[in-house]
């Protein structure tokens, strides 16, 4: 139980503890604290004030060992606590952070924030404002962290970009080529808390060969689908039960949310739910199902509800090639099918209403949620980085 080094995770979003619904950067910031904790490290979990204002909880108290700190406010507190590094997941808190003393920062690529907006319709983005805050991010930045292995040609990509020396030299930072860059770069897969929910279902059969399969997730421009996915129809059809929670996150404000078009005969569940509650909702599925429109992005991604899914041990249809696939392949945790051919997704459906293959699914996804998703195994080798720099 010693302590090896005072670290503060920032999170840009709210993070479980608070009552209410989280999106997949508080995941993941909840997660990394609770794997450095695990591997020993003392950790202050931090949420921007206005995050909370925005979220409906300024004011309600904040779980234990986690801060809320309002941004102008935020290097004051990073020197009044005294730690020695600061991680924060993507780029858009940095122009709250700057250099100082002997802080070692961190930066969590967590997400390809440019390429979700290349697959979004928003052409009022500024992409040159997105690069400079994401070199600005990497300037600043002693050590990256990426979210699965796809990321870390595109991380490295990013790190020698020009921007990112002149941003390091009006620092007054070493030279990022200093030392070899790849060095700098850390594999942190996305850790998944452990709920205890009050209603531990683990199967949610309909009969020997129908099963409950659920679509989970927040809405986002980048995975809505345009029409009826073959992967649905052909679950439908085979007599499965479609579970669909696809609500819109809390920061979208007034903009209608982007609908995946799903069958009729799909149960509809309202949300967004709290994390024990779509936790619960999760076990109830004999299977999840994540298939999305082919981009850039999803190629590179390490799919939240996905890895989520695998994490609590449900196995996953996965219907694009991202970095989750690589993981369902390596362990027999579910399905991966990239193919439109109706053909192709009624043999999935098929295997699905097999409850022996149902059964080794499940033990896949037991596995690589053990091996790769657990906080403890996740923050394994930036724990072990982050002691060897202390």
């Amino acid at each position: 139980n010693l302590t090896d080094v005072t670290v503060l995770v920032l999170s840009n979003d709210v993070v479980p503890g608070f009552g209410v619904p989280v999106a997949a950067p508080g995941l993941r910031s909840a997660g990394i604290a609770a794997g450095l904790r695990s591997h020993g490290f003392d950790v202050e979990l931090v949420v921007p004030a206005d995050v909370a204002r925005l979220a409906g909880i300024e004011g309600s108290p904040a779980p234990e060992g986690t801060a809320v700190v309002e941004l102008p406010e935020l290097m004051d507190h990073i020197g009044s606590t005294g730690v020695e590094t600061v991680v924060f997941t993507n780029a858009n808190l940095t122009p709250h952070l700057r250099p100082q003393g002997n802080v070692s920062f961190v930066y969590d690529l967590f997400a390809p924030k440019m390429l979700e907006r290349l697959a979004s319709p928003t052409p009022e983005v500024s992409w040159d404002g997105l690069a400079e805050q994401k070199e600005r991010a990497l300037a600043l930045a002693d050590a990256v962290w990426v979210n699965g292995r796809r990321k870390l040609g595109y991380a490295l990509a990013w790190m020698m970009r020009p921007g990112v020396e002149a941003h390091r030299n009006a620092m007054g930072k070493a030279s990022m080529f200093a030392s070899d860059p790849a060095s700098r770069v850390q594999l942190v897969e996305m850790p998944v808390l452990p709920v205890d929910a009050a209603s531990e279902n683990t199967s949610g059969t309909v009969d020997s060969e129908h099963c409950r399969i659920g679509i989970g997730g927040y809405a986002q421009p980048w995975s809505t689908l345009p029409q009826i996915h073959p992967a649905h129809r052909a679950l439908s059809n085979a007599g499965h039960e479609l579970h669909a929670l696809l609500p819109q996150h809390w920061a979208a404000g007034d903009t209608p949310a982007p609908a995946s078009v799903l069958p009729d005969t799909a149960v509809m569940t309202n949300g967004p739910l709290a994390l024990d509650a779509f936790h619960g909702w999760v076990r109830s599925m004999d299977v999840m199902v994540d298939v999305f429109p082919k981009t850039a992005e999803r190629r590179l991604a390490m799919i939240t509800r996905s890895a989520v899914a695998l994490g609590w041990g449900v196995p996953v249809i996965h219907g694009v090639d991202s970095e989750v696939a690589d993981i369902i392949r390596e362990f027999n945790a579910g399905w991966v099918e990239t193919s439109e051919d109706p053909n192709r997704w009624r043999a999935v459906a098929e295997e699905a209403a097999d409850p022996e293959i149902r059964a080794v699914k499940r033990a896949g996804a037991i596995a690589a949620s053990r091996a790769r998703f657990d906080p403890h195994a996740a923050l394994a080798e930036a724990a072990n980085h982050l002691r060897n720099a202390s």
